[in-house]
């Protein structure tokens, strides 16, 4: 199974990569995974992208629509991981 977890700049995909691999059970990470311009991964991938639901959906259904694909907004696998839904705002974090 791919896993891919999409959402916005600095929402804490790559921070948390780690964590996310090992909640889903993936193996590598892809990061700044674009679907308009990459082929999708081999399985046991977690897939982090900007790119937005619809367009995974056309990336998955053109290039492999027999594969197993789990995507997960940035919001739910932060929950599903055991941190708070959404990270601290850039203010809060330039003023530590």
């Amino acid at each position: 199974m791919i896993t891919i977890i999409h959402g916005p700049l600095a929402s804490g995909k790559t921070f948390h990569r780690v964590a996310f691999a090992a909640h889903y059970g993936c193996t590598h990470v892809v990061e700044e995974w674009d679907p308009k311009k990459h082929e999708l991964p081999d399985d046991g991938r977690l897939c982090l992208t900007l790119a937005c639901p619809e367009d995974i959906a056309n990336a998955i259904r053109l290039d492999r629509p027999e594969v197993h694909v789990r995507v997960v907004s940035i919001y739910s696998a932060r929950v599903a991981i055991g941190v708070p839904e959404f990270g601290p705002s850039l203010s809060e974090r330039l003023a530590r």
